[in-house]
């Protein structure tokens, strides 16, 4: 995929929804064409067992300049407030 698409490829859920609905009927091609037919469509929500991604979405969102650091301290503070809290970072 790589090959075709080049560097920026990566399993992102319309590529897993793809292959996971595949018959045994779609080529590569398909698969390239689809690739690039899905790019540009905004940002999907993260499913829930990607809590770090979804987390991280959002403090970039309301931390443009945030550097890595101050993400990874609030990350830490995040996972180690109650599970109930959770839902407000």
């Amino acid at each position: 995929m790589t090959e075709q698409i080049g560097s920026g490829f990566h399993f992102d859920v319309e590529m897993r929804e793809f292959f996971s609905r595949s018959d045994g009927t779609k080529t590569m091609q398909d698969a390239v064409d689809h690739w690039h037919a899905t790019r540009g469509l905004g940002a999907r929500r993260i499913d829930d067992q990607f809590e770090y991604n979804r987390f991280t979405r959002a403090w970039h969102e309301a931390n443009p300049n945030g550097s890595r650091d101050a993400l990874l301290t609030a990350w830490r503070d995040y996972r180690n407030s109650p599970v109930d809290e959770r839902g407000r970072a």
